[in-house]
C-alpha cells in the first residue's frame, strides 16, 4: 500500500549549485578571454621581436660589409708594398706615388705604391694610414687626425699579436684608446715583423654606421670583450655583459642573467679577428613598444570583466533566482497538494493502466475500502472497470457505503494512469430521495394553488360577469338621474373588485413563474395616448388636468408585450390620479437611447399630489404597501407591487422620485427592439403652413415635432396673433377656452373632443387633446378642402352587425347576459346550456358564429371546437372563459377557436371580437 508522498522542503530545495556553477562559467569565460589577450600579446611580441631582428641583422649586415671594404682595403695597400732596390731612386709616376718604407727594421729600398685611385678611397671611407715601426706611428697617407698616436699599440704589442691568426694576409683588430678601431697587417712576414701598416678608422663614422635606429643599444666588443665602439642607449649592468662576453658564437634570443630577462640580444661576428658585434634590446623598449597592446587588452579584460559579472547577475536574477523561486513553489505546491489530498473529504487513488495495479491512496480512501487485500472492497468491480466507460461507476462496499468513482486518464512518473476519485453519495442518495420527496409534495401543492387560483379566479368571475353585464345592459335603458348615480357607484365598485380579483391573480402568477410576456409589435405613441384617455374621464371628474406629451423622435414600431406595459402605466396613472386633489397628472415618453435596432423608452407619470417620504419609498414596491397618512388610502397596494415586478421581467427598471407636499415622478424605462416600419401619421402638406397655440410650451413643441415629422411646416405660435400677419396659416389651438381672434381655418384640440372632428359654432374643427393621429387628421382635413367646411358629425350610432350568433353558457344568468349584449349589438341569437346541445344545434342550423363558455358539462368548450372541426363545419368559434391566463388562451387557440374573451365581458370588447371575426381578423 503506497501513501502519497510528502516532499521535504527543507532537503529538496536546491542549494546555491546553480549559482556556482555559474560564476565557475564566468571565471572560465574570463580564462578564456585572458588566454586569447595573452596569445594575442605573445603574437605581437613576437612580431615585434622579428622586427627588431630584421632590423638588427640588417645593421649588423651594414656593418659587416663596412669592416669588411676596410679590410679589403688594407690587404689591398699590403700588397702594394714593393721590395725594391736599396739604390733604386723613389720616382713618382703619373697618378702613382711611392712612399719609402725604410724606417727601423725596413728592407731597403722597400716602399708602398699608393695610386691615386687608393688615396681616393682612403679618404672616401674615412680612414687613415699609418706606419708602425720601432721609432713609433707615422702617417702614409689619408691625412693626419687629430688623434694621439701615443694611444696606438707599440710595435712590441703589435709583434706579439703576430701569429695568432691563421691564413695568408691576416688582419689584426685594434682598440686605439678606449673608443675606436684600427686595422693592422705586418709589412714583413715573419714570426716579428718589424713594420706595420696601421688603417685607422673614423670612429664617429664607424659607430653612425653600426647604429640602426630603434633597435635598442650596441657594441663592438674586441677579443677580450671590451667594447671598441658602443651607443648611449641605456647599457646592461656587468652581469648583462658577463652574458654577452660568453657568446663567442653568432646568436640572437632572449638575454636572460640572475633569473630575469635582461632583453633581447643579436651577436655577429666581425672581421677574422673574432670581434663581435652586439646589438641589444632592453626590456623597456620591448614594452614600450607593446605598451599599446598591453593596455588595449588590460582594458578589455577589465571591460569583459565587468560585463560577464553583470551578464552573470543578471543571469542569476532573471533566470536562475526565478528558476530556484519556481522550484521551491513547486515543492511548496506538491506539499501543499499532499496535503490537500490527505485532507480532502473524497477518497483518492492512482492505478496503472496497464494491469490496474495500485500505486497511491489517501488515508481516507483507505478508510473506507480498508487495507488492501484479497477479500477487501478494493478488489471490486469496479478496479477493473475503471476508464472503461465515459461517466463514473457506483458502487456498494461491504459496510453499505455507497460509493462514486469518477477517473481520469492521466501520466505518473512515466507510467499510463488513472485518477480514480470516490464521492461518498450516501447521504447525497438519501438527500436526492428527501428532495425528490419534498418536490413532488411541492409539485403538488403548486398544483392545488394553480388549479385553486384558476377555479376561484372562474368562480368569481363568473358571477361577475352577470353583475357587470346586468349593470351594463341597465345603462342602455331609460334611468332618472338618481338611478344613473346609483348605477355609476354599482359599476365603480364591481371596476374595483375585478381589478382586485386580476391583481391578487398577477401576484400568484409571478410568484409562482407562471406569468410570461407576449411580445408583439405596438406603436408607443398610440399606446401612451390610448391609456391617458382611459383615465381622462376619471381625472375630469376630480377636477385635475391631464396631459400626455410623446417624443417626436418615438420609433414607429417596437416589439414588446403593450397589454403589460398599458397595465403599468394604468397602474401609476390610477395613483396619480388617486393621491393628487388639485393641479394636473402629464404622461409623457420620450427615447433616450438608440443604438441600431434597438431602443430604450422612458415613460414617466408626474402629479403635483401629496408625494411620498423617504422613509416610505424604499418600501413603496412591497405587495399590500400603502403609503401611510395618505388622506384617500384606497385600493389593494398591490398595483407597484406588480408594476416593479412586470417592468423587471421586461428587463427594465421603475424609478420615483418624490417629496411630500410636491408630487410624485414614476419612470419606467425598457429595452426594446425596433421593427422597421412605415410612418403611420397623416400625410400633411408644408402649405399652407401650421401654427400652434397652447398653454404648456412642452405640449406645442412636442405637436409642432409630430406635425413636422408627418410633412408639415409647424411652428409655434409667439405673441398675440392679432398683430401678426398669418396670411393663409391654420391654426391648431390648444387652449379652447381663451378666445381668440383668428379669421382662418382652425382646428382646437380639447379634453371634450373625440378621434373625430366636430363642427363647432365658429367654424373651426374640434378633436381630443390626447390623441396626434385625431389632430393631424383634422388638419390634413383643412389643408386639403381649405375654405370647404368637411363633413362632420358628433359620434354616430354604431351601425348594427347583423351575425346569427349561437351562444353556448351553462350558467342561466350569464347565458341571458350574454344573448342580451349580442342582441345589443345588433346579432340574431340561439341559445344551449353545453356543448352537446350546441353541436346538435350547428349540426341542424347555419351559423356566421358560436360564442361558447370553455369550462361547461357533458362537453366543454375545447371538444366542441375539436368537433365542430372535424364535421368539416367552418363557423368561427370564440371561447369565453373566466380563466384569464395566457396558458388558456394557447389552449383556446390551438382547440380551433379564432378568438379568446376573458370574463367580464363588455359590450366594447364583445363588438370589437365580433367586428374582426367579421374582418376575417382573430378576435
Amino acid at each position: 500500500m503506497f501513501r502519497f508522498p510528502r516532499p521535504s522542503l527543507q532537503q529538496t530545495v536546491p542549494s546555491t549549485t546553480a549559482s556556482v556553477l555559474l560564476r565557475c562559467l564566468t571565471v572560465c569565460v574570463f580564462i578564456c578571454l585572458a588566454a586569447a589577450a595573452g596569445f594575442y600579446l605573445l603574437t605581437a611580441f613576437t612580431e615585434d621581436i622579428s622586427t627588431h631582428r630584421r632590423e638588427m641583422n640588417a645593421a649588423a649586415y651594414r656593418a659587416q660589409i663596412y669592416f669588411d671594404q676596410r679590410e679589403a682595403l688594407l690587404r689591398y695597400l699590403g700588397d702594394s708594398v714593393l721590395a725594391g732596390n736599396p739604390d733604386a731612386p723613389a720616382t713618382n709616376s703619373e697618378g702613382m706615388r711611392q712612399v719609402p718604407l725604410d724606417g727601423p727594421g725596413g728592407q731597403p729600398g722597400q716602399r708602398l705604391l699608393l695610386s691615386a685611385r687608393a688615396e681616393h678611397t682612403l679618404q672616401a671611407l674615412q680612414t687613415h694610414l699609418l706606419l708602425v715601426d720601432a721609432h713609433g706611428a707615422h702617417w702614409l697617407a689619408g691625412g693626419e687626425v687629430d688623434v694621439d698616436l701615443a694611444h696606438l699599440p707599440s710595435l712590441r704589442a703589435l709583434q706579439a699579436r703576430s701569429g695568432s691568426l691563421d691564413g695568408a694576409d691576416p688582419v689584426y683588430w685594434l682598440r686605439p684608446g678606449d673608443r675606436g678601431v684600427a686595422l693592422a697587417q705586418p709589412v714583413q712576414a715573419g714570426p716579428h715583423p718589424t713594420q706595420w701598416l696601421v688603417l685607422l678608422l673614423d670612429g664617429a663614422a664607424a659607430a653612425n654606421m653600426i647604429d640602426g635606429q630603434g633597435i635598442g643599444g650596441y657594441a663592438l666588443l674586441d677579443r677580450a670583450g671590451q667594447p671598441a665602439l658602443s651607443s648611449q642607449a641605456p647599457r646592461l649592468d656587468g652581469a648583462g655583459w658577463k652574458t654577452l662576453r660568453e657568446r663567442q658564437d653568432d646568436s640572437f634570443g632572449m638575454l636572460w642573467s640572475g633569473g630575469l630577462p635582461r632583453g633581447v640580444a643579436l651577436v655577429k661576428s666581425v672581421g677574422t679577428d673574432g670581434w663581435r658585434l652586439v646589438y641589444h634590446l632592453p626590456p623597456q623598449l620591448l614594452l614600450g613598444d607593446l605598451a599599446v597592446s598591453l593596455l588595449a587588452c588590460m582594458l578589455s579584460l577589465l571591460l569583459a570583466a565587468i560585463a560577464l559579472r553583470l551578464l552573470r547577475h543578471r543571469v542569476d536574477l532573471q533566470l536562475i533566482q526565478p528558476a530556484l523561486q519556481q522550484h521551491r513553489r513547486l515543492l511548496e505546491n506538491l506539499d501543499f497538494s499532499s496535503t490537500v489530498i490527505d485532507m480532502a473529504p473524497v477518497g483518492i487513488c492512482v492505478l496503472r493502466r496497464s494491469d490496474r495495479a495500485l500505486l497511491l491512496s489517501n488515508q481516507l480512501l483507505r478508510d473506507w475500502l480498508g487495507e488492501e487485500g484479497e477479500h477487501s472492497d478494493w478488489q471490486a468491480p469496479w478496479r477493473g472497470h475503471a476508464g472503461e466507460r465515459g461517466r463514473g461507476l457506483e458502487f456498494t462496499t461491504r459496510d453499505g457505503r455507497q460509493l462514486q468513482v469518477l477517473h481520469a486518464a492521466c501520466r505518473y512518473q512515466g507510467d499510463d494512469v488513472l485518477l480514480c476519485v470516490f464521492h461518498d453519495i450516501s447521504r447525497h442518495r438519501q438527500a436526492q430521495a428527501a428532495l425528490s420527496s419534498a418536490r413532488q409534495a411541492a409539485d403538488a401543492a403548486n398544483q392545488a394553488k394553480s388549479a385553486f387560483l384558476a377555479t376561484m379566479s372562474h368562480e368569481i368571475r363568473t358571477p361577475l360577469y352577470g353583475v357587470l353585464g346586468t349593470l351594463e345592459l341597465l345603462g342602455h335603458t331609460s334611468l332618472d338621474a338618481r338611478q344613473s348615480q346609483y348605477l355609476r357607484t354599482i359599476e365603480s365598485s364591481s371596476s374595483v373588485l375585478l381589478q382586485l380579483i386580476s391583481d391578487v391573480l398577477d401576484v400568484s402568477k409571478i410568484e409562482s413563474g407562471q406569468l410570461s410576456l407576449e411580445p408583439a409589435a405596438f406603436s408607443p405613441r398610440e399606446l401612451t395616448e390610448s391609456v391617458l384617455r382611459s383615465f381622462a374621464a376619471s381625472a375630469t371628474c376630480k377636477g385635475l388636468q391631464i396631459l400626455v406629451c410623446t417624443d417626436p423622435r418615438l420609433p414607429t414600431r417596437v416589439l414588446g408585450d403593450a397589454d403589460r406595459i398599458r397595465q403599468v402605466l394604468g397602474n401609476l396613472l390610477s395613483n396619480a390620479i388617486k393621491f393628487t386633489e388639485h393641479g394636473r397628472v402629464v404622461l409623457r415618453v420620450r427615447q433616450v437611447q438608440r443604438e441600431g435596432e434597438s431602443s430604450v423608452l422612458a415613460w414617466q407619470v408626474t402629479d403635483t399630489g401629496v408625494g411620498i417620504a423617504a422613509e416610505e419609498q424604499a418600501r413603496l414596491f412591497e405587495p399590500f404597501r400603502q403609503v401611510r397618512g395618505a388622506a384617500s388610502a384606497q385600493g389593494t397596494g398591490l398595483g407597484l407591487s406588480i408594476s416593479d415586478r412586470l417592468v423587471r421581467l421586461m428587463s427594465g427598471e421603475l424609478q420615483v422620485v418624490s417629496e411630500p407636499g410636491l408630487g410624485s415622478s414614476f419612470s419606467v424605462r425598457l429595452p426594446l427592439p425596433v421593427l422597421a416600419a412605415a410612418e403611420d401619421g397623416p400625410a400633411l402638406l408644408p402649405e399652407p403652413p401650421i401654427l400652434v397655440r397652447g398653454r404648456d410650451r412642452e405640449l406645442v413643441d412636442s405637436a409642432c415635432g409630430w406635425l413636422c415629422r408627418w410633412g408639415a411646416n409647424a411652428q409655434p405660435l409667439l405673441g398675440d396673433p392679432t398683430l401678426l400677419d398669418h396670411d393663409g396659416a391654420i391654426l391648431m389651438d390648444g387652449e379652447a377656452g381663451i378666445p381668440l381672434a383668428w379669421a382662418g381655418p382652425r382646428v382646437v384640440a380639447s379634453i371634450e373632443g373625440g378621434d373625430q372632428p366636430i363642427l363647432a359654432a365658429d367654424g373651426s374643427l374640434v378633436v381630443t387633446l390626447h390623441g396626434m393621429t385625431a389632430i393631424g387628421n383634422a388638419l390634413a382635413n383643412v389643408q386639403k378642402q381649405r375654405a370647404a367646411q368637411p363633413e362632420t358629425t358628433r359620434v354616430a350610432t354604431p351601425m348594427p352587425l347583423g351575425l346569427r350568433v349561437l351562444a353556448v353558457e351553462d350558467n342561466p344568468i350569464n347565458r341571458v347576459i350574454l344573448a342580451e349584449q349580442l342582441r345589443t349589438l345588433g346579432c340574431d341569437v340561439e341559445l344551449a346550456q353545453d356543448g352537446v346541445e350546441a353541436l346538435q344545434r350547428c349540426r341542424e342550423q347555419s351559423f356566421d358564429l358560436v360564442v361558447t363558455d370553455i369550462n361547461m358539462p357533458r362537453m366543454d368548450g375545447h371538444a366542441l371546437a375539436r368537433q365542430l372541426r372535424d364535421d368539416g363545419n367552418p363557423v368561427p368559434v370564440i371561447g369565453a372563459t373566466a380563466n384569464a391566463t395566457a396558458e388558456e388562451r394557447e389552449r383556446c387557440l390551438a382547440s380551433g377557436m379564432q378568438g379568446y374573451l376573458s370574463k367580464p365581458i363588455d359590450i366594447a370588447r364583445l363588438r370589437k371580437a365580433l367586428t374582426a371575426l367579421r374582418q376575417g381578423d382573430p378576435a
